[in-house]
């Protein structure tokens, strides 16, 4: 049977995997913005799947976290149920900026591509943020 740590680093490892694949997923479409082409349709594409990548990340560390929320620890617990909460918030400002930019006609893409922009960089700020507060309980924990 595997201790309560183990399982924290299990889930801190899986974190760091996803939010890699995460950042990566936000970083092309934020670095490579100038890159794109000039074509509206072509934008439109590139960061409705974009999106949908980020989607899917934060999807798949909402399953991880709920995996490990069977542990029976109680402020462990809370600290995953917290990160599973604001993981879901992540996936709702997702959500939000991919309605926009699917809604998004040519004559305000511009506006629309720069509030995505904004989002993203807040949302992978606030998935730094929960990986390091999920660090900070295990730290806790092994103490």
């Amino acid at each position: 049977m595997k201790s309560t740590s183990s399982y924290l680093n299990l889930t801190l490892k899986s974190l760091l995997i996803l939010s890699l694949v995460f950042l990566f997923s936000c970083s092309g479409s934020t670095s490579n913005e100038n890159k794109v082409a000039d074509d509206f349709k072509e934008q439109k594409e590139k960061v409705v799947k974009d999106l949908e990548k980020m989607k899917a990340s934060i999807d798949d560390s909402i399953e991880d976290v709920e995996d490990k929320l069977n542990i029976n620890e109680g402020p462990v617990e809370r600290n995953l149920e917290k990160a599973k909460a604001d993981l879901e918030n992540k996936k709702k400002d997702i959500e939000d900026s991919l309605k926009k930019a699917k809604d998004a006609s040519k004559e305000n893409w511009e506006e629309v591509k720069s509030d995505i922009n904004k989002a993203i960089s807040e949302i992978e700020k606030g998935f730094n943020d929960i990986k390091e507060n999920i660090e900070s309980a295990i730290e806790n924990i092994d103490n």
